[in-house]
């Protein structure tokens, strides 16, 4: 019995080990959720800021190099509705030649969905601006996808249905 008892509480020990451990392991990922969404609403914010201000450096910063951005389009006077893509090099030097000039940004209600090294932020925007001179003012839903690339998080597509 004596031998049972020694075993018994040998494997019990080991069990709440085990669940403290497991413990401050969920404990530490929700720290580390919960400070990667922190991280994520700023990029957000910084990365809208940044194209208000013009600053097509500090905008390219957040974006990976495969960064694409999909875009609706509504029917307008003989052309049908459709999706239009914009990639990296293209928007950054759209905004560094002032071909686009956003005076306003505005995020609410923004969302962190976090899954591993990815992470989707959707929210509802609110822009003033113009591109070659044509009104580009708009509200709407967007979502971007995030992706930890090393120690940063780089978005990688954005979606604006």
């Amino acid at each position: 019995m004596k031998r049972f008892l020694t075993r018994r509480t040998g494997f019990t020990g080991t069990v709440v080990l085990g669940l403290a451990v497991a413990a401050m392991a969920s404990a530490a990922l929700a720290r580390a959720n919960e400070d990667d969404s922190q991280v994520l609403l700023a990029n957000e914010r910084d990365w809208a800021k940044a194209a208000v201000d013009g600053d097509a450096d500090r905008m390219a910063g957040y974006m990976a190099d495969d960064y694409v951005e999909l875009a609706w389009e509504p029917a307008a006077q003989g052309a049908p509705a459709h999706w239009t893509t914009t990639g990296k090099s293209d928007w950054v030097a759209s905004v560094r030649s002032r071909k686009d000039v956003y005076t306003s940004v505005e995020l609410q209600n923004l969302s962190v969905h976090l899954q591993g090294s990815l992470a989707v932020v959707t929210g509802e925007y609110s822009q003033k601006g113009v591109s070659n001179g044509k009104d580009i003012s708009a509200t709407g839903i967007y979502a971007n996808t995030w992706a930890k690339r090393g120690p940063r998080w780089l978005v990688v597509h954005s979606v604006f249905p």
